[in-house]
């Protein structure tokens, strides 16, 4: 009978092995998606387009980890897709969402190779939000979620492929430590005859005086590769900057601090036949504030001074998510006449726009009723002036608030001699109300606001006075176990002119076309939520967003929506 025992311990103990030292793991993610659509809009001025429009889709992205030692793991995550309405396979597409390796060499050097994350800083790489957030509500948040899951808008990150590597030093005197931190990416395979291969890498280089001192240099790169078709044309972009952070306990509630980065730019651009391709670009900017921490209240902020110079570029940072450009892909086209739908914002939370998923060298179109002080985030050209950030949590009524306020002007003026100034003010604030009763089921109000002045004054056809109001606001209650009710409201309010300058390729300002705004846009939902264990829902909603114009010669229109999501994650 010992025997016996003996003999089956040991032929179990190779899985009681195995499971201790977990080979691989399955995770991923499943949705279900569908839409009804119906464009509302007077019959007198469109009599082609059809009103109804739906579509859906259900997906399965299948990740698998595996570890073949403690120090690597590679994970690969597959997407199976069907468009609902192909039956027996039709419609049905298979493919690779990531592929990455990731370890420890030599207990060292921590290593990533295929699909990467990367961000550093907001004037080197960032990932900036697009307009229309402030202070989401959930039920608006849903489908903008599908969406930053899709385009792997992970935070500032931008999604690459490449390589990367860090490790670090550390010391026992003066110093704690120095951190290394590098890349290259691949953006762009040669292509034809005339575009060379295109890599992007950089680094970053921490010296850490200590966990309340330290100092960066970061840089980043754009170059093509002059090897992969000889006599092409060449672009390259560098950015170097040098960033400083330091901070110092008063007391046991008041923190203090001292945050700072400093750079330059350069843009090259070689073997350019075209007459306005110029030799080079050249900039530098400058970003430093004082920060300040009640740990008690639970408030920092920051009260900082930038001046970007005009001829700034780094595409790291100043990509945008959205392509202004390009037409929405629901009702591209409406009227009689068949003009192409502009992009609205609602158009930005059901993920029919254009988004970037690569950087781009050229400063993308933006749109100043929604964005005029900083189109292309922290690192937006020609800006300079104060900015404050504010913001404090707590554990009961008022979760999470805060303030941004920003006053720049132009360095340098569009035009004319005469600069532009803009103010901005956005607000918002997450109030539990059940906290005033002590109510144990969450009833939470989402409050924010935008507010957006842009003034030029000089002669009749300089002058410019653009004004917009920005409310999001929401409502989740949960009225029964895990099941919340849901509505949100985005209000936007814009009158006024503006110049919008007209950019070449090679980002210099040709033209500038004369915008006059006033309209009102309006976006309604309402909705139930259930929420299973973990990050899993089942959601049922419907969205009506519309738009009205005070010239009549501009076609008003609205669309409703009903939409229903399983999301699950595992």
């Amino acid at each position: 009978m010992h025997r016996k025992i003996i003999l089956l311990t040991i032929a179990l103990l190779p899985l009681f092995v195995l499971g201790q030292r977990k080979k691989f793991q399955v995770n991923g993610a499943a949705r279900a998606y569908f839409f009804a659509n119906t464009l509302d809009i007077a019959d007198d001025i469109d009599t082609v387009t059809t009103r109804a429009a739906n579509y859906g889709q259900t997906l399965l992205d299948l990740g698998i980890s595996v570890f073949p030692n403690k120090n690597t793991e590679v994970l690969g995550m597959f997407r199976i897709r069907n468009d609902l309405g192909g039956f027996w396979g039709g419609g049905v597409s298979f493919n690779v969402r990531q592929l990455t390796l990731k370890g420890v060499a030599g207990n060292v050097v921590r290593y990533e190779l295929g699909d990467i994350d990367l961000s550093m800083t907001p004037y080197t790489l960032w990932n900036f939000r697009e307009e229309g957030v402030v202070n989401e509500a959930d039920v608006f948040a849903l489908r903008r979620d599908i969406v930053y899951y899709d385009m792997f808008y992970i935070d500032d990150n931008w999604r690459m492929q490449g390589g990367r590597a860090a490790f670090g030093l550390e010391f026992a005197n003066v110093i704690e430590g120095i951190e290394f931190d590098g890349f290259l990416t691949r953006q762009r395979p040669a292509s034809g005859t005339t575009e060379p291969e295109r890599l992007y890498g950089g680094g970053t280089v921490t010296l850490r005086q200590s966990d309340d001192l330290s100092l960066a240099f970061h840089s980043v790169n754009i170059f093509d590769l002059a090897a992969t078709i000889p006599d092409s044309i060449l672009y390259k972009n560098n950015v170097h900057t040098l960033e400083l952070n330091y901070t110092r306990d008063l007391n046991e509630n008041v923190a203090v601090g001292l945050s700072a980065e400093a750079g330059v730019s350069s843009a090259r651009y070689i073997n350019y036949t075209d007459p306005r391709a110029p030799e080079a670009q050249n900039e530098w900017f400058y970003d430093a504030g004082i920060t300040t921490g009640l740990k008690k209240l639970g408030i920092t902020a920051k009260l900082a001074y930038k001046d970007v110079g005009a001829d700034f570029l780094s595409p790291g940072a100043q990509t945008k998510r959205i392509d202004y450009s390009r037409f929405p892909g629901l009702y591209q086209q409406f009227t009689n006449a068949g003009i192409g739908r502009p992009v609205s914002y609602a158009d930005f939370i059901s993920g029919n726009t254009e988004n970037s998923f690569r950087i781009s060298e050229q400063l993308l179109p933006y749109f100043s009723a929604y964005a005029n002080t900083n189109p292309y985030g922290l690192a937006t050209p020609n800006r300079r002036g104060i900015y404050l950030d504010a913001e404090r949590t707590d554990s009961t009524k008022f979760r999470s608030s805060f303030l941004r306020v920003a006053a720049l002007t132009q360095s340098r003026g569009t035009g004319t001699d005469e600069l532009k100034n803009f103010l901005l003010v956005e607000a918002g604030t997450d109030l539990y109300l059940n906290d005033f009763w002590g109510g144990e089921k969450d009833l939470k109000l989402d409050l924010g606001l935008r507010f957006e002045n842009t003034s030029r004054g000089g002669e009749v056809f300089e002058t410019i006075d653009l004004t917009s109001t920005f409310i999001d606001a929401g409502l989740s209650w949960e009225f029964v176990p895990r099941l919340d009710a849901l509505a949100g409201a985005k209000v936007w309010s814009v009158s006024g002119n503006s110049f919008v300058n007209a950019r070449n390729r090679f980002n210099l300002i040709e033209n500038f076309e004369t915008v006059n705004y006033d309209f009102t846009e309006n976006a309604l939902a309402a909705g139930l939520r259930y929420r299973f264990k973990g990050d899993n829902t089942l959601s049922a909603q419907y969205q009506r967003s519309s738009i009205a114009h005070a010239d009549e010669a501009l076609a008003d229109y609205a669309i409703s929506q009903m939409t229903i999501l399983f999301s699950l994650n595992f």
